[in-house]
């Protein structure tokens, strides 16, 4: 009877890391390993890896601490880690039935030891204890083939738990309109945003989820914008915004920094700002053109380097400016943005792409130019790609870098009368002077061009 029950346990792991192979002369299988080592160290060294780096952590956060005293520490942490990439080797097989009873003891010593060690200190704590379980969890998917996913865990717990006197120190300083502004933000890129179809709807292929990313860009930006100037003060905050959302959209830079000139009055660093993030759209332009329409880059170049030496010139003089400027908004007096000026301006662009599309219908792509310059308004990026999809030797090189340039100037002049009438032509001279004199370069080099 208990010859037969081992067969049969011997049996049960046929699918698992050990297999039986033919039987031997006595009618008994013999086990063979099925997994070759290339196969199941990577995903067991990064599950002990894992639990290495969350151990590091908990060890350093909780090194105050006598010893004996924590529950886990770095070889515990480290243990879990490689014991769930043990068990996540089980559960490809038969074997999955005894993984999970393993797993839930585990979890169940996790739970016991750090609820008797609350009990003994007093104090209410479930980071450890949910950082243990977290790390056998990754530990488990690190070994059963999900890598990618065991790696990015593992980062952003990592992250997560060094963070805890910054996140601490936010929630201090968070007011009830800035909860109330990110949950807004929340409602427009995670609700609103998928829900939207991604598709060209209507008799002018107006795609609705593109035009609410306008709405996402303004008020992701806006809300980053806010974040730093908060947490580092209006100027680097601003410049910092500035660089990095006209990576995104520089429309959105240049109407957040408007509005703010509006509420808070003439800033030198906003005026910067604006200089900037004009300064990076030209840039940016240019290298789409190598990616997309690299038989234009030899003329294009020639249209817009004077632009970019331009505006940096300008940006770096504004920059100097706004140092010797005190700031006159403390931080703590700030206000969340809101979301009015960003629906407006999506509004905007969705009846600007309406024109475009009504103008390639009415007069077909014979426009050339005139249609991707008005597109250009909507989206530069979205114009260059347009005019890239055309066939090729519909335009010379030439002609290319004058269609190009079209969507260039156009959202150039948008982002002028932006600035203009949202923070009034009083209040920025500087920002529409930069925006003006970087227009005014492009424009004389294609007039040098035509020559």
């Amino acid at each position: 009877m208990f010859k037969s029950n081992l067969i049969t346990i011997s049996a049960g792991i046929a699918s698992g890391p050990l297999a039986p192979s033919p039987a031997g002369a006595a009618g008994m299988p013999i086990l063979q390993p099925t997994l070759m080592p290339g196969e199941f160290l990577p995903g067991l060294a990064l599950s002990l890896v894992i639990g290495l780096l969350i151990g590091i952590e908990r060890g350093w956060a909780l090194r105050g601490e006598p010893p004996g005293a924590r529950v886990a520490g770095v070889r515990t942490f480290s243990m879990l880690g490689l014991f769930g990439g043990l068990i996540g080797l089980l559960t490809t097989g038969s074997l999955a039935g005894l993984a999970l009873v393993l797993v839930a003891a585990v979890a169940l010593v996790i739970l016991v030891g750090y609820w008797s060690d609350m009990r003994r200190t007093g104090k209410v704590s479930a980071t450890s204890a949910v950082a243990a379980l977290v790390t056998l969890a990754l530990g488990v998917i690190a070994s059963a083939g999900y890598t990618a996913i065991a790696s990015v865990g593992a980062g952003g717990i990592v992250i997560l738990l060094a963070s805890r006197k910054a996140l601490h120190s936010a929630l201090r300083y968070t007011s009830e309109d800035d909860l109330r502004a990110l949950i807004r933000l929340v409602l427009v890129v995670f609700v609103i945003l998928p829900l939207l179809p991604d598709a060209a709807m209507g008799p002018y292929g107006l795609n609705p989820r593109r035009v609410w990313f306008v709405v996402v860009a303004c008020g992701g930006i806006s809300f980053f914008g806010y974040v730093l100037s908060r947490w580092l003060g209006g100027r680097r905050g601003a410049l910092i915004t500035a660089a990095v959302g006209a990576l995104v959209s520089s429309t959105a830079v240049t109407l957040d920094s408007a509005r703010r000139v509006r509420e808070d009055g003439p800033s030198p660093a906003h005026d910067t700002a604006i200089a900037l993030a004009q300064t990076v759209m030209l840039g940016r332009a240019l290298l789409l053109v190598g990616l997309l329409v690299p038989m234009a880059l030899g003329p294009m170049a020639k249209l817009l380097v004077p632009g970019i030496i331009g505006g940096i010139l300008i940006t770096a003089a504004l920059f100097q400016r706004s140092r010797k400027t005190p700031e006159h908004i403390e931080p703590s007096t700030m206000k969340p943005p809101g979301l009015a000026l960003a629906f407006l301006f999506a509004a905007a662009v969705a009846a600007i792409t309406v024109v475009a599309s009504w103008a390639s219908q009415r007069f077909g792509m014979s426009s050339g130019a005139a249609v991707v310059g008005l597109a250009g308004l909507a989206d530069v990026d979205s114009a260059i790609a347009a005019l890239a999809a055309i066939p090729r030797g519909t335009f010379t090189p030439t002609i290319a870098a004058y269609a190009i340039v079209a969507p260039v100037l156009s959202n150039s002049l948008l982002k002028l009368g932006i600035v203009a009438s949202v923070a009034g032509v009083r209040r920025a001279p500087a920002a529409i002077a930069a925006l003006g004199g970087t227009i005014v370069i492009v424009l004389t080099m294609i007039l040098v061009m035509l020559a």
